[in-house]
């Protein structure tokens, strides 16, 4: 079976699987309820195991292993990781500063502030994160490698992301901005990959950077019983009176410089 063909078995599985776990419709046939909403963690991370173990099955059938896709809790990965974790909670938080300046709103210390919720925040970052580097980069992106080379395997899956953050909900530039930023960040995740041959520095940049954006400065409307606790600070008005293209701009201009700064890195 060529490479690329096994590439779009496992992102079938995995995309069904994303269905059933991720998007929640096993969460309405569950017999039981958690506290805290712990249903949504508790099927985030049996995607990400599922996720780990599929690539396992996958890689194992070519008689090599995990650490040959550069998927292991090894010290080089811990390392990128850590470095990954500290550039994108470094970098988004600038672009979070940035919405502010130029929405034209303040962030301010949110009074129901728990620092438990920091760390219930990043822990569920992680796993939905780390679930999302298995889906999106390790194995598929290795073999839609080898069938067609590094650029257009990340062509390849930024088609993919794209198609797959379609809403059907929104429209006009909210669908824009919806689906031209994880296209965008799907291309330096992919290079940050390639570059260090491990899941490690991507892992930890994507995780840094969502910390940053829902753990610290949080824009949602706080709701009880939400999957991740409300951040540090939010903002000082309502967020549905700004203006779309203020609070996304930041967002695309960032994605653009790291994808091109990121591009340089790979191939110096």
């Amino acid at each position: 079976m060529k490479p690329y063909v096994k590439a779009f078995i496992f992102l079938g599985i995995l995309t069904i699987l994303d269905l059933f776990f991720r998007k929640g419709l096993v969460g309405h046939f569950l017999p039981f309820r958690l506290p805290a909403n712990l249903n949504i963690l508790l099927l985030f991370t049996v995607f990400a195991i599922c996720a780990w173990y599929i690539s396992g099955w996958y890689i194992r059938a070519e008689q090599k292993q995990l650490s040959d896709l550069g998927i292991s809790w090894d010290q080089k990965n811990r390392k990128d990781f850590l470095i990954g974790l500290l550039i994108g909670a470094a970098l988004w938080s600038i672009v979070s500063l940035s919405q502010a300046y130029f929405a034209g709103f303040s962030w301010e210390l949110r009074p129901s502030l728990a620092l438990f919720n920091l760390a219930y925040g990043l822990f569920f970052i992680f796993i939905a994160d780390l679930g999302t580097e298995l889906f999106t980069r390790g194995y598929p992106l290795t073999k839609l490698k080898e069938s067609f080379g590094a650029k257009i395997a990340i062509a390849v899956m930024v088609l993919f992301v794209s198609l797959k953050s379609y809403s059907p909900g929104a429209e006009g530039a909210l669908l824009l901005y919806s689906i031209l930023i994880p296209a965008l960040h799907t291309i330096f995740f992919s290079i940050i990959y390639f570059k260090t041959g491990r899941l490690g520095a991507s892992l930890g940049v994507h995780t840094g950077a969502n910390f940053a954006t829902i753990s610290i400065f949080d824009l949602r409307t706080e709701q009880i019983g939400q999957a991740i606790p409300a951040g540090l600070f939010q903002a000082n008005v309502e967020v549905e009176s700004l203006s779309i293209h203020c609070l996304q701009a930041p967002w695309m201009v960032m994605a653009i410089l790291f994808s091109i700064t990121t591009y340089y890195w790979w191939t110096r």
